[in-house]
């Protein structure tokens, strides 16, 4: 109805702790045979409408890349099992590794279709959450067949929000906001520790990466958890934007490693990679 208010997107997933890391999972079901949800998993003309270009198609033990929307990925083919089950190993542009694995079981008349990610760590893991939630209702609009139609960046924004909130994982990204004299860079990032234990952290990190002079950080302390905010104007080129949004992602991971007792291992190959995920991005 006009006028009314436009509900907020809710998680469909889960974000799961394991023994030895973390899962996204999602279970759906579709009104639709197997073979034809296998289809739709496996072709590469159909792959191309709801994830991106696939070369070459899934083989077992086969290496695969696939080119989608503002990125890659690249992997092996671990398992192959026609109608029932496909699992790759996942490596982003950031040479981040995961398991993905999609299952297809008959379910009511239809096709359960079951969807794990596995990785070692939490980084990403709200975005990515979201961002595969956007996928697989590409992949249900394919079975239907309909267009996909893609998310705004509002709505996958308030849908990482969500994921976190929901299962209290820290965001990863940062993004820039506004244009022109009023566009800023901003990070949130949570840490399982005091404020003046975060604080110094970030001050150590920034002044390693050069960067925070010129930055504002609110804290809120709950007394077990300490959100921070990270605001700084941006008002060089393109470039030197992504190279800032490096720096300080690469700062605030420091600030993890440092508050769980690691030694922070910044270098330049990771750097490199974050500049160019965020050029992608800004």
């Amino acid at each position: 109805m006009p006028g009314q208010p436009v509900s907020a997107p809710v998680p469909e997933g889960r974000i799961e702790k394991l023994s030895d890391g973390y899962a996204v999972a999602f279970d759906r079901q579709l009104d639709y045979p197997t073979a034809h949800i296998w289809d739709i998993l496996t072709n590469p003309d159909k792959i191309a409408l709801w994830l991106g270009q696939i070369s070459p198609e899934w083989q077992l033990g086969k290496e695969y890349t696939l080119e989608m929307d503002g990125g890659s990925s690249s992997g092996t083919v671990l398992q192959l099992e026609p109608r029932s089950s496909l699992q790759i190993t996942w490596e982003d542009q950031l040479g981040s590794d995961s398991v993905l694995e999609w299952q297809v079981l008959e379910s009511d008349g239809g096709a359960l279709l079951l969807f794990r990610s596995r990785t070692d760590t939490p980084d990403f893991i709200a975005e990515g959450s979201a961002g595969w939630q956007g996928i697989l209702e590409a992949f249900a609009s394919v079975a239907a067949g309909r267009e996909p139609k893609p998310d705004s960046m509002e709505t996958w924004l308030s849908l990482r929000d969500a994921y976190a909130e929901d299962f209290d994982v820290s965001p990863t990204m940062g993004l820039v906001t506004g244009s022109g004299p009023d566009a800023e860079l901003i990070f949130n990032r949570w840490y399982r520790a005091p404020s003046e234990d975060v604080e110094a952290a970030v001050d150590a990190a920034g002044r390693r990466l050069s960067v925070g002079e010129e930055a504002e950080m609110e804290m809120i302390d709950d007394g077990e958890e300490t959100r921070i905010v990270i605001r700084q104007p941006v008002t060089g080129s393109q470039d030197q934007t992504a190279a800032l949004l490096a720096a300080w992602h690469m700062t605030l991971d420091s600030v993890r490693d440092q508050l769980d007792g690691s030694m922070p291992h910044p270098n330049s190959h990771r750097m490199a990679a974050l500049e160019r995920f965020y050029r992608s991005m800004v």
